[in-house]
């Protein structure tokens, strides 16, 4: 089963990359610490950024595992337990970059894929067979989420940004 290539998902995920850097210029244009500030329970907007560079890795692993193995298994690995160890070794800016360059790698290799490529199947551990077009698809609304939540972290309202 072929489907339509959804360029649509590559130029998502590119403009999650712009939405983050215009999110975090207005928040480093405020001298404020409104990234590391710790208001409602929850991840403080560096942590976010530092969660959203974590999982990048992971979705390049998936993306680049489903298009050169036969149904393989997808990575896993538990994001709070990430956040919380990893998430305070590098600065927002520093986590956002690490996101940037790993995400404008994954956009690429999506937009150099097949049609056929999307329906290549990988077998998460929770969600079962997954075709590489769903992975993708969890990829850009996990990002929708997570802008979401750094905006409230860091005090940022939709219509800053």
């Amino acid at each position: 089963m072929t489907t339509s290539r959804p360029a649509g998902l590559v130029q998502s995920l590119l403009a999650d990359l712009e939405e983050l850097a215009e999110l975090v210029r207005l928040v480093a244009a405020d001298p404020s610490d409104r990234l590391e500030r710790r208001g409602s329970p929850g991840w403080t907007a560096a942590e976010v950024l530092a969660h959203l560079a974590d999982f990048e890795l992971v979705a390049a692993v998936r993306v680049r595992t489903v298009l050169t193995m036969d149904r393989p298994a997808l990575a896993s690995y538990g994001q709070e337990e990430f956040t919380g160890r990893f998430g305070h070794l590098e600065s927002a800016a520093e986590a956002l970059d690490r996101f940037a360059v790993n995400r404008r790698a994954t956009a690429r290799v999506l937009g150099a894929i097949g049609e056929a490529d999307w329906d290549r199947m990988g077998v998460h551990p929770v969600r079962g067979e997954e075709p590489l077009r769903r992975t993708v698809e969890m990829v850009v609304r996990h990002d929708r989420e997570h802008l979401e939540q750094f905006r409230r972290a860091a005090g940022v309202a939709a219509a800053e940004a």
